[in-house]
């Protein structure tokens, strides 16, 4: 059994170590997990797995858990993602990285434009900082996205690479490496 957490809240220094002591004290494993401190906030997205007791005992805890850390944490049992068949298009891994200066419309715009040719985001992480010695406003954006099979990936990076001249964005797509 799967369950799938989120926690918003203050940040505070030991927050990891009790999350994580939390699933392991249920005898849970993380297969999945994204925390990061947001300003003074802290984050996390985590898909954990267990049978049906240690989900249980699991839920108890993390309720124990915010109510200590004033959290918010929303918890959704979920069901194992099935493998699926042979003949579904599970597209190829691709990685994009994107810096430029600051514009509100660049994530929108980038989504659109991956979605109007069938791309589809799995994962996005972006920030914002200011440049070294002037201070502008920068934008960073890492994405992988799964671009169906099929689909001429020479057409589509000479595709992308316009598009981001045109938005002024300095961007890379490259096959996802592990």
């Amino acid at each position: 059994m799967q369950l799938a957490i989120t926690v918003l809240g203050e940040n505070h220094p030991d927050l990891i170590i009790e999350l994580t002591r939390a699933i392991k004290d249920a005898k849970c494993m993380i297969l999945e997990s994204r925390m990061t401190e947001l300003g003074r906030e802290f984050a996390a997205h985590l898909l954990v797995e267990g049978n049906w007791n240690h989900i249980a005992r699991l839920e108890n805890a993390m309720e124990n858990l915010g109510n200590r850390y004033k959290l918010k944490i929303h918890l959704l049992r979920s069901q194992e993602q099935e493998l699926p068949p042979e003949n579904e298009d599970q597209g190829l891994p691709y990685a994009i990285d994107i810096f430029a200066t600051d514009q509100i419309n660049n994530i929108h715009d980038l989504s659109d434009f991956l979605a109007s040719r069938g791309v589809g985001i799995m994962d996005i992480s972006t920030s914002r900082y200011p440049a070294p010695l002037t201070g502008s406003p920068l934008f960073l954006a890492h994405m992988i996205v799964r671009i169906p099979t099929g689909t001429r990936i020479v057409s589509l990076r000479d595709e992308f690479l316009d598009f981001c001249d045109q938005m002024n964005l300095d961007a890379i797509l490259e096959p996802v490496k592990r």
